[in-house]
């Protein structure tokens, strides 16, 4: 799924391709993902107008019409955009398709139709009815925070990374490698921790997110310290080498070395 350092770099993407384009066409071949609008509506409301700025907040893409309302992108399990000459044929799983007065489309693409489209008046209260608590990333959520927040919940650690009412944007996947790289066991129960512990993980949730999205969220372009590029069956910690373990919290996947993250 789509994590806070994918979702960025689909932002940045969309700040480099469709910004400051009018809106010619809008073509909807699954219904179903617009949620609480109609296929008639959404080409209403962005017919003649602009993207003319984006933002994000979790795993939630927002861009700003011109007439100040936003559409709002939840990439499901799946999604990501796709930019190209309307005289190419629109890639496979398009679900939304835009097109543009300069000839160029934007796909937003869903293998599985888990995505959604929303429209919203106001960015602050949309978070706010979806119930997510602060961005992972959000300069004002500080260390502070992140420990009150941890210390509140008999959770597992790897569980409370990946609460959305928690902290937005952490999936299954970058939370294991926080976790790694501030060698804290998935299992560990969040409230169990010490402030120095705690202060360890939100520094390495920072450093990871960061340099995620400066890696374009592509594991093979990650350090090689990282967890990431060796997680899989049979796959080697990177650190002391030897084999990495996989459990289950809550139901996903967790995988860490049991000898760094003991």
């Amino acid at each position: 799924m789509p994590e806070l350092p994918d979702v960025e770099v689909f932002r940045e993407y969309l700040d480099r391709t469709a910004l400051h384009q009018a809106v010619e066409s809008v073509g909807v071949s699954v219904p179903e993902i617009l949620a609480d609008i109609s296929p008639e509506e959404l080409q209403s409301q962005t017919n003649g107008h602009q993207f003319v700025s984006t933002g994000r907040h979790g795993k939630y893409l927002f861009a700003r019409l011109s007439d100040d309302d936003w559409l709002v992108f939840h990439f499901g399990m799946t999604g990501y955009f796709s930019y190209f000459k309307d005289s190419k044929k629109a890639p496979k799983h398009t679900r939304v398709l835009f097109g543009f007065d300069n000839d160029y489309q934007l796909a937003f693409i869903l293998q599985r139709k888990l995505g959604k489209i929303f429209v919203a008046r106001d960015i602050d209260d949309f978070i706010k009815q979806q119930g997510l608590g602060p961005d992972a990333l959000d300069e004002n959520f500080n260390a502070e925070d992140f420990k009150k927040t941890l210390k509140e919940t008999t959770s597992s650690l790897k569980s409370a990374l990946m609460d959305q009412a928690r902290i937005a944007g952490i999936g299954n996947i970058y939370s294991d490698e926080i976790l790694f790289q501030a060698r804290l066991n998935p299992k560990a129960r969040a409230n169990q921790m010490g402030n120095q512990e705690l202060d360890r993980l939100f520094r390495a949730m920072r450093d990871v997110l960061k340099t995620a999205i400066d890696s374009e969220a592509d594991p093979r372009r990650m350090p090689k310290t990282y967890l990431l590029p060796h997680r899989e069956k049979d796959g080697k910690c990177p650190v002391c080498h030897g084999k990495i373990n996989t459990t289950k919290v809550s139901g996903r996947s967790a995988y860490f070395c049991p000898k760094c993250q003991s």
